[in-house]
């Protein structure tokens, strides 16, 4: 598995997760929005020229927030995602703190950020378009 940073040309891309699984992804103005402020990165996962999964962040001056952490369906359950943000927390070792959040109700990705070290120090109530809570996370 390799990684890059992720391009302008990889909107398209990056928008499959609004189109297959989650509703409450952004979507290319968004993304092109955050890619012209400055304070974007990103890394895509790809293995034989397929692309496996990304991570979208948003950098601050010390800390950052995880926007998201998507993999491909038939790619899941087999380290993408934990890489993914591994290697994305290496590369910005500048950044002291690092924030997300996720829906309850996402065991997996709850197990995972946890087993990398994030705790969780807050609850956003009804924070998703369906009512559902956010679980707010934090690694220092």
């Amino acid at each position: 598995m390799t990684f890059r940073k992720i391009t302008i040309e990889d909107i398209p891309f990056l928008e499959e997760p609004k189109k297959k699984d989650f509703l409450d992804c952004w979507n290319s103005e968004q993304y092109l929005s955050s890619f012209n402020s400055g304070r974007f990165f990103g890394l895509i996962a790809e293995e034989d020229g397929v692309k496996l999964g990304f991570i979208t962040i948003t950098l601050g001056v010390e800390e950052a927030d995880i926007e998201s952490v998507y993999v491909i369906k038939e790619f899941r359950k087999q380290g993408v995602a934990r890489e993914l943000v591994k290697k994305a927390i290496e590369q910005l070792g500048d950044i002291k703190k690092f924030f997300l959040e996720v829906r309850e109700s996402n065991i997996p990705a709850i197990s995972l950020y946890t087993s990398l070290g994030f705790k969780q120090i807050s609850i956003r109530k009804k924070y998703y378009f369906d009512g559902e809570n956010a679980l707010v996370f934090i690694k220092e």
